[in-house]
């Protein structure tokens, strides 16, 4: 007997490609908009906004609004000085920046980039508790440098928002100033040597260098989509080859 919760259906009509990061937006029985992920196991789903899972911590809608708010009830800024973070609430404040990463990069690849924004700066907002209020321990400096995917999630997006209202020079200063909060984030860690070879530094600058291009439009952000796709992948082979292709096509006139 067929059941209701079979959903052969559903992913035979959506077929997993490998090496594509299959992502759509759809409409919730009550009309919200949610994003789903096509793997190859299957198809996870998240809410376009709140807590990607949907999930209440605490009665507050994230992890971070309900550490933020038991530091502000125990004094002090949330972000200065003061009582330390619980091992617990380490934990579960590294785990919501998971949550939120996943559904930046499927809002990235769906060109979504006021959301890739929002979800990138939240994840900003928990390193910068997890380094002022966690414990001084190695995990703290390891945390820290999870907080380059996140500079350059932020950049892109808006870099894109830059370029969708043709302020160039706009897009320009968002690229620099990412690449000065990479460099720092990589000193406060203590790992200045990898600045320069990080994906994330790499990334920014072919970024940087793709605003110079005389390459058209459209083609130019297709290579740029290609590009931020496969870094999502974590295929930085393929990353660096359309890096090497965009600044192959050399400078604007």
């Amino acid at each position: 007997m067929s059941s209701p919760s079979d959903l052969t259906p559903i992913l035979k009509d959506w077929q997993w490609q490998s090496g594509v990061f299959g992502a759509r937006t759809l409409s919730g029985h009550d009309g919200r908009l949610l994003i789903q992920v096509r793997l190859e196991l299957g198809i996870i789903q998240m809410e376009a906004d709140g807590r990607p899972d949907g999930n209440a911590s605490g009665g507050f809608g994230s992890v971070l609004d309900r550490v933020r708010s038991q530091l502000a009830i125990l004094g002090g800024p949330a972000t200065g000085g003061g009582s330390r973070l619980s091992a617990d609430d380490v934990s579960d404040l590294s785990g919501e920046i998971l949550l939120f990463r996943q559904r930046a990069m499927a809002c990235a690849v769906l060109e979504l980039w006021p959301r890739v924004r929002r979800d990138a700066l939240h994840n900003i907002e928990i390193l910068e508790l997890l380094w002022t209020r966690g414990v001084d321990n190695p995990q703290r400096l390891h945390s820290e440098l999870w907080r380059a995917n996140e500079i350059k999630m932020q950049v892109r997006a808006e870099v894109a928002v830059a370029l969708s209202a043709g302020r160039k020079s706009e897009a320009g200063l968002a690229i620099d100033r990412g690449l000065e909060a990479l460099e720092k984030s990589f000193q406060r860690a203590g790992a200045v040597d990898q600045f320069e070879r990080s994906i994330e530094t790499q990334y920014l600058r072919g970024l940087r260098e793709s605003l110079t291009l005389k390459l058209p439009a459209s083609q130019r952000l297709e290579l740029e989509r290609r590009m931020l796709v496969a870094i999502g992948c974590e295929n930085f082979e393929l990353a660096a080859i359309l890096r090497d292709e965009l600044r192959q096509m050399g400078p604007s006139l």
